[in-house]
C-alpha cells in the first residue's frame, strides 16, 4: 500500500490547508469523504480505525477505493505545487524568449533585445545554462540585423563560455552518479575500493576540470562525495576550505534564487556536519542556524523533510559541547515523531543511545535498543555497514556495563565472525585493537588501571592529531580511558574533545 500518510506528514500547515481547498474545489458531490480521510490521516489514525470513523463499520472495500482516489488527487496537487515552485523561473525566461522571437520576426528589434537581455539576466541568476543557450542562439541569429544587438563577437564568446558551463554541469552529474553507485557498494555491501582512484578515474573519464563553476546542486553532489571519503578516512580536516570557498562563491552569485533552495538546505547541513566532525561546534551551530532559516523559506516547503536531520545534529553539537540535558531532551522529542524517514530515525535512536550511555543511563539506552529488532543484514541494507558496526560496538559496551555475561560472550563471537574481515580489508585495525582491550577489561577489569596496561594501550594505536581525529572514534576510546583512569565517561569524553 502506498504510504500516503507518510507523504502528507511532510506537508506544512499551509500546504495542508491548500490541499483541502483543492479537494473542495475538485469535489462535485457533497458526500465525498476524501477531505475527511485526509484529516484522519493527518491525525495519525491507523488503517484499522479509519473505516469505522468514515462509514461507521469496517468497510475496507470502500476505504481502499477512497484512499486510491485520494492518492490520485494528491499526485495532481503535488504536481501543480511543483510546477508553481520549480518552474516559475523557467517559464518566465521561456516566455520572454518566445515573445522576443515574435518581436524579432516583426522587426521590433529594440524591444526584442531588451526582452532578451532581461531573459539573459534571469537565466544567469538561476544558472539555467540550457535556457541561456536559447537566449544567445536567438541574439546571434539576429545580431546582424540591428544596431540594438550586442557585438557579434561578444555574443559568440558568451555562447562558447555558456556551452562549457552547461557541458561541465552535465559531466559532473554523470560523474556524481558513477561515484555514488560505487559508494553504495562500500556503504551497503561492505566492499573495499580506493576512493581516490575512483574519483580520479571518474573525473578523467568525463574530462572534468578542477575549475568548476558550481551551483548549489553541483556543490551538494561534490560535497557528498568528499563527505563520504572523509567519513571513511575519518578525516574531515582537509575538506572544509574547498566546500566553504565554493559555498561563499555560489552564495554571492545566486543571491536569493528560490530554484536552488532544496540543494541549498542540503549543502548547509553538509557544512554543519563537517564542522561537527571537526569538533568546531560553534561553527556547526552557525550553519545549522542558516539551514533553519532556509527551511523557513518558500512557505516552509522543505521544513518537515529537513527537521529530523537538523535537530539530530543540533543535539549532537550540544552533547559534545557539555550540554547533555539539552541534547537528550531534543533527541527524545525527535524520537517520538510518528512519521519519519527510517534511515534518519536510525541515526536519531543511535545518537540518543550514545547520550544515555555517556550519562550511565544504561536502562534507558537498553529501552531504545529494544527498537532495533531487525537483523544486522536488514540494517546494513537500510543504513550501511558502518552504522551497523557502530551499533554493535555500543551494544557490546552497554551489555558489559549491565553485566550480561552470556550475551556479551555471544556478541563478541558474532561480531568477530561477521565484521573482522571487513575491518581488516578497510584498514580499520584500530577497531579490532580496541575490541581486544575491551575484552581484556571484560575478563579482568582490575588490570586496566595498571601502568602496564595503560602503556600497552598507548603503544598499540596509531594516533592522529586531535584536530584530525574523528569525534566518534574519540568517543569510543573515551570509554576505555575512563575505565583506565576510573573517571566518569562523559567528563572523560569532553576532556578528550576539549584537547583539540
Amino acid at each position: 500500500m502506498i504510504a500516503i500518510d507518510t507523504i502528507i506528514s511532510q506537508f506544512s500547515t499551509e500546504e495542508q490547508q491548500e490541499f483541502i481547498k483543492y479537494l473542495s474545489y475538485k469535489n462535485k458531490r457533497h458526500d465525498t469523504k476524501n477531505i475527511q480521510l485526509f484529516k484522519l490521516l493527518m491525525a495519525n489514525y491507523s488503517a484499522k480505525e479509519i473505516p469505522q470513523k468514515l462509514y461507521g463499520k469496517d468497510n475496507k472495500t470502500a476505504y481502499h477505493g477512497l484512499r486510491k482516489r485520494l492518492w490520485s488527487s494528491l499526485l495532481d496537487f503535488m504536481a501543480t505545487q511543483s510546477l508553481t515552485h520549480e518552474v516559475s523561473v523557467e517559464l518566465d525566461i521561456t516566455k520572454r524568449i518566445l515573445v522576443a522571437r515574435n518581436l524579432l520576426q516583426q522587426k521590433q528589434f529594440k524591444t526584442a533585445f531588451k526582452v532578451l537581455n532581461k531573459a539573459e539576466k534571469k537565466a544567469q541568476e538561476s544558472l539555467h545554462f540550457s535556457l541561456l543557450n536559447e537566449v544567445y542562439h536567438t541574439q546571434i541569429q539576429y545580431a546582424h540585423t540591428t544596431t540594438f544587438a550586442p557585438p557579434l563577437e561578444t555574443l559568440i564568446e558568451k555562447f562558447t563560455v555558456n556551452q562549457k558551463d552547461f557541458l561541465q554541469e552535465e559531466k559532473l552529474n554523470m560523474a556524481y552518479a558513477v561515484i555514488k553507485e560505487n559508494l553504495q557498494k562500500v556503504v551497503y555491501k561492505g566492499e573495499i575500493i580506493s576512493f581516490q582512484e575512483l574519483i580520479q578515474e571518474t573525473y578523467e573519464r568525463f574530462d572534468i576540470s578542477e575549475e568548476i563553476g558550481l551551483s548549489y546542486k553541483s556543490l551538494y553532489q561534490l560535497a557528498q562525495i568528499i563527505n563520504a571519503v572523509a567519513s571513511v578516512n575519518k578525516d574531515y580536516s582537509n575538506v572544509t576550505s574547498f566546500v566553504l570557498d565554493n559555498y561563499k562563491d555560489i552564495s554571492n552569485r545566486l543571491k536569493q534564487s528560490d530554484k536552488h533552495l532544496f540543494y541549498h538546505i542540503k549543502v548547509l547541513y553538509l557544512i554543519a556536519n563537517i564542522f561537527f566532525r571537526k569538533k568546531e561546534f560553534a561553527e556547526s551551530l552557525h550553519y545549522l542556524d542558516l539551514m533553519h532559516e532556509a527551511m523557513q523559506q518558500q512557505k516552509q516547503r522543505y521544513y518537515k523533510s529537513s527537521l529530523l536531520t537538523h535537530q539530530c545534529l543540533v543535539a549532537l553539537n550540544h552533547n559534545y559541547s557539555g550540554n547533555s540535558e539539552i541534547a537528550i531532551s531534543m533527541l527524545e522529542a525527535v524520537a517520538n515523531v510518528k512519521k519519519y524517514d527510517l534511515e534518519i530515525m536510525l541515526d536519531v535512536h543511535l545518537s540518543l543511545i550514545v547520550c544515555y550511555f555517556q550519562q550511565s543511563e544504561y536502562k534507558k539506552a537498553q529501552q531504545v535498543f529494544s527498537k532495533f529488532y531487525h537483523t544486522d543484514k536488514w540494517y546494513e541494507e537500510k543504513a550501511g555497514v558502518e552504522w551497523v558496526i557502530k551499533k554493535n560496538l555500543i551494544e557490546l559496551l552497554l551489555h558489559i556495563e549491565l553485566g550480561n555475561i552470556s550475551y556479551v560472550d555471544s556478541r563478541f563471537v558474532s561480531f568477530q565472525r561477521k565484521y573482522y574481515p571487513f575491518l581488516k580489508k578497510a584498514g580499520e585495525q584500530r577497531v579490532i585493537m580496541f575490541l581486544k582491550f575491551v575484552k581484556q577489561y571484560y575478563n579482568a577489569p582490575e588490570e586496566v588501571t595498571s601502568i602496564a596496561f595503560k602503556n600497552t594501550v598507548e603503544a598499540s594505536f596509531e594516533w592522529k592529531s586531535s584536530v584530525q581525529e574523528d569525534i566518534f572514534v574519540m568517543s569510543f576510546y573515551a570509554w576505555l580511558k575512563a575505565k583506565m583512569n576510573k573517571t566518569p565517561l562523559y567528563k572523560t569524553t569532553l576532556e578528550l574533545i576539549k584537547d583539540v
